[in-house]
This record gives C-alpha cells, structure tokens and sequence, in this order.
C-alpha cells in the first residue's frame, strides 16, 4: 500500500512487531473497546498522556467505534482533544462539538426487507434497530455483550421491523444458539440491493447501507481535513477494523486482537490491558 515500508524489525523487550515508517502521521484512529479501552472499560493514565502528546505534534485525532455517539461522548470527556469520531461503525461522523457531520441510513424499503430475510434465513433471530434519530427498538427477546458501562433507553417491542418509523442506521442481529459467523456467511449473498451484512465487532452481526464500515467513516474525516490515507495510523483489534486496516498507511493490531487483524497489521502492540497503544505512541513520539 501507498506510504507504507517494506522493511521491519521487532523491540524483542516491548513485545511488539514494528517496521519503519516514512514519515509522522497526520491522522490517528483509534478503536474503542480492545483496543483504546482497558477490559474493564477505562482509558489508562499511560495511553491518555501518549494521546495527549500526539495532539500535541497536530495529530488529528479520531475514534472508530462500533458504538453510537451516546455510548462514547464519557470517553472522549476522558480522553479529551478528539477531533472526529466516527460511530456505529461508519453510519455516523461526529465533529468534536458534537454535531453529526455525515450520516449513512438504509431506505425504508431496505430497512424491512433486509431484517425480514434475516427472518427468514436465521431461525430465531431478534432485531435492533439503531434509528438515525438515536432512540433503539428492540424486539422484545434480543439480548447482547454490549460492555458493561453502556447506559441505554430501549424500547422492547412484540415486532421491531413493524415498530421501526423512521431512518434506521443499523439493524443488529441476536443470533440466539445460531453461529454468527454462519449467519454472515448465508445472509450475505442473499442481502437486498444496497445493503449488506458484516461483524459489528460484538458477537451481534450487523446491517446496514452498502459500503458503510470504518474505511468509510475515515474517508470522509481525511476528506474534512485534507489528509491522505497514506498518511493516517489506525488502531484496532475486531473484524470490524480489517476495513480501515486496509485503508490507513500504518496499521497497528493489538495482542489480544483476532487471528485476522493481526495477519493485516503492520505493526502489533501488546493489549489493551497492557497499555499497548501507549508503548506504540511512545515509540513513535
């Protein structure tokens, strides 16, 4: 990829995989939960001052997160300095006083015949829909792994699909006993034109608008700030990241991140219990 070196070499006594780079990035993301977060949900007084510091040398700052921009304003008042962030995985972009600057929704029609082929297709399945307004209809039986520290207004209903009254960003799909990798696999031949089906980083899959994902989301901040993706750091550890792994210069996995992020990554850290976007950072600054 464009901006990326081929040669590398690994600081035995950090734990990580490194490589030389060209130049100081002009943009830096950073995934929330696995990655910028420790397990029990809160940033590190190491990472947060490498943050810090990269703001400090003009870095524009962003976080890419599966989750809605209320399930991260608490994190970016921890962090402080963020200037974009980029939700739901790409559905929405969030400027740093809070303002929605792009957001990508599915049709009406999109929004009811992709969740009833989920129906149809998964026996048992429950829906979520993430409304472009912000309210979350839940069927009534959906369960989740969201973290432990969302605060959430839900409302159950018999039938989401039926409940749904306006732009839906999301549909999230509880899968029940059924295998979530299985249902990406049938749902995503069959999804209605100008959908798709893909991980949401939990073990929920997701729906949204076609070619909605992190890489996206980014796209548009780089657009705003007129920073090329070879010059953009972005960190992550889920399936959800693989997109903007391949979009950004410099690619950076965490240790406990999925087999196949590791596999795209240029550079892997140590986990995110382990301050690994810290010792990353420092290295660089």
């Amino acid at each position: 990829m464009a901006g990326r070196s081929t040669h590398s070499f690994r600081y035995m006594n950090l734990g990580v995989r490194f490589k030389i780079v060209d130049s100081f990035p002009r943009l830096v993301a950073f995934d929330l939960d696995g990655t910028l977060l420790r397990s029990d949900g809160t940033v590190a007084p190491r990472v947060r001052a490498a943050i810090s510091s990269l703001k400090h040398r003009g870095c524009v700052l962003v976080l890419a997160t599966g989750r809605p921009w209320a399930q991260v304003e608490r994190i970016a008042e921890d962090i402080g300095g963020v200037d974009y962030y980029v939700c739901l995985n790409g559905a929405v972009v969030v400027g740093d006083d809070g303002s929605r600057l792009t957001e990508r929704t599915m049709s009406r029609k999109q929004t009811r015949t992709s969740a009833e082929l989920a129906r149809q297709l998964i026996p048992g399945i429950a829906l979520a829909a993430d409304m472009a307004d912000g309210r979350l209809i839940w069927d009534e039986h959906f369960t989740h792994d969201f973290p432990s520290d969302f605060a959430m207004e839900v409302m159950r209903v018999p039938d989401a699909v039926v409940a749904v009254d306006g732009p839906v960003l999301t549909w999230l799909l509880d899968c029940k006993e059924f295998d979530p990798r299985l249902a990406i696999e049938i749902l995503k031949p069959r999804m209605p034109p100008g959908t798709e089906v893909r991980p949401s980083g939990l073990e929920t899959p997701e729906i949204v608008a076609s070619g909605v994902n992190k890489a996206s989301g980014l796209t548009e901040v780089a657009k705003i700030c007129g920073v090329d993706a070879s010059d953009a750091w972005v960190f992550g550890d889920g399936l959800n990241d693989l997109d903007m792994f391949g979009w950004a210069g410099c690619c950076v996995a965490m240790g406990n991140a999925h087999a196949d992020v590791v596999a795209k990554a240029d550079l892997v850290a140590s986990s995110n219990d382990e301050d690994g976007v810290a010792v990353i950072l420092e290295s660089l600054l």
